[in-house]
């Protein structure tokens, strides 16, 4: 974990949301993690998990990571969230009018997902790595988050790629990416 991508605290009582990314990048967690710390923008998802399942932990569960940004104005409304003092907002840069709201990240967990939309399938592993990390979230938090990906909180994200819908969906209604 590195302290530079907390940005304020995030006690249970917030937690709301599992935020689902894709990292459009075929490079390792770890080079993901360097490449965000090199950019100096404070950008981070709780954790990045790779393709073959392993799973790096970049904020604590407690901390407010900034994986969200923006989000298109109206959402803080829709998603009941708000834009607070917790959130120091170092590094956060406003993208426009029709993206004004800020508060996604002080109430959820981002999970970045090692893929590049149109490459190819999610790998088994990968897929299992994260139906273990939403499990391990919901028993740390004591109840189940939101399941959503990047683009419902701010419309022209690629986040996730078209080959993920069949599995966001069963995470969304069974938390796991195949129906059992």
């Amino acid at each position: 974990m590195r302290t530079s991508f907390a940005h304020g605290p995030k006690p249970a009582e917030f937690q709301r949301y599992i935020v689902l990314h894709d990292t459009e990048g075929t490079g390792d967690a770890d080079s993901v993690i360097n490449w965000w710390d090199a950019s100096g923008h404070g950008v981070a998802a709780h954790f990045v998990v790779n393709r073959d399942g392993s799973v790096v932990q970049c904020v604590a569960l407690d901390n407010i990571a900034h994986h969200a940004g923006y989000g298109d104005t109206g959402h803080n409304d829709f998603y009941g969230t708000c834009d607070e003092s917790r959130d120091d907002k170092v590094g956060a840069d406003q993208i426009g009018g029709w993206a004004r709201d800020y508060g996604m990240n002080s109430y959820s967990v981002g999970i970045e997902l090692v893929h590049v939309g149109g490459s190819g399938p999610y790998p088994e592993a990968q897929l299992d790595a994260l139906d273990n990390l939403i499990a391990y979230i919901d028993a740390y938090y004591g109840s189940e988050s939101t399941i959503i990906d990047h683009k419902a909180w701010r419309t022209g994200n690629s986040d996730t790629s078209p080959e993920f819908a069949s599995f966001l969906a069963n995470y969304q209604s069974h938390r796991r990416h195949a129906v059992q």
